[in-house]
């Protein structure tokens, strides 16, 4: 018997998958209850009204009950977003992607709606962005991997608590901090970067997502993108998944045309 009526669930589509012949399940991040699995019964029958709300990648708003242990029954809802956009555009595609992959591994339930916020933030950035679309799905790993309690720190030297100054700068993702060159020979992960790289890491956690497209790729930004998601997997103990090793293969091939 269905029970616990629940009304204006906003949430992120971040899978869909056929159920039987007529159903589908899909798995929803949502601004208060993390992620859940929701079952829409009858969407692929025809001129259902429901099926719009069961495409990959939409914002809306679900009306559902709740019926049994693993499950929420779709009742009704409405698209707030489809990003008719960035849905279309097979980078974006990719970016969001490894995205929805990374929050179906790895959800922080102690801040659903921060991560929430952050999830819409960055898909609205998609839509709008003209551009160094790169720089968003860096930008998102870098503020996810922050909220889950391993945010980077270039302030200061991960060693000595010195100020990061100078020309010689390292990063260690095992410090989750920037070491100073005279330290530098006590880390055995340590990788070089240059300032203008460092400016760039530290301005892809620290700007906003509406205004990442305008930061400047450096030449070199497939070696940061490269350091950021293996940071994110190690912190996360995670082993990469097929979405992000497309993300991976395509900054290794420095092909810039995101």
């Amino acid at each position: 018997m269905a029970t616990a009526d629940l009304k204006n669930i906003r949430g992120i589509v971040l899978r869909e998958f056929n159920y039987k012949e007529s159903s589908k399940i899909i798995e929803v991040f949502t601004e208060t209850m993390g992620k859940i699995s929701i079952s829409c019964q009858g969407v692929l029958k025809k001129n259902s009204k429901n099926l719009a709300l069961t495409t990959r990648f939409i914002l809306a708003s679900f009306d559902l009950y709740k019926s049994g242990k693993e499950f929420y029954g779709l009742r009704e809802g409405i698209v707030l977003n489809p990003y008719y956009k960035s849905n279309k555009n097979f980078d974006i595609i990719l970016y969001k992607s490894a995205i929805c992959d990374l929050l179906l591994r790895t959800i922080d339930h102690i801040q659903i709606g921060t991560v929430f916020t952050l999830l819409t933030n960055s898909f609205d950035a998609f839509e709008e962005a003209k551009k160094n679309q790169v720089n968003i799905f860096l930008g998102f790993l870098l503020k996810y991997i922050s909220f889950s309690g391993f945010k980077p720190n270039f302030k200061t030297c991960g060693i000595c608590g010195k100020n990061i100054r100078g020309k010689y700068l390292y990063f260690s993702p095992s410090e989750s901090s920037a070491i100073c060159d005279e330290c530098k020979d006590q880390i055995f992960d340590r990788v070089f970067m240059t300032y203008e790289e460092f400016v760039y890491f530290n301005k892809l956690l620290y700007t906003k997502s509406e205004e990442l497209e305008d930061i400047k790729l450096v030449e070199a930004y497939p070696k940061i993108g490269k350091i950021i998601i293996d940071y994110c997997l190690k912190n996360l103990d995670l082993a990469t998944y097929p979405s992000l090793e497309w993300v991976k293969k395509a900054l290794e091939r420095n092909v810039n045309v995101l």
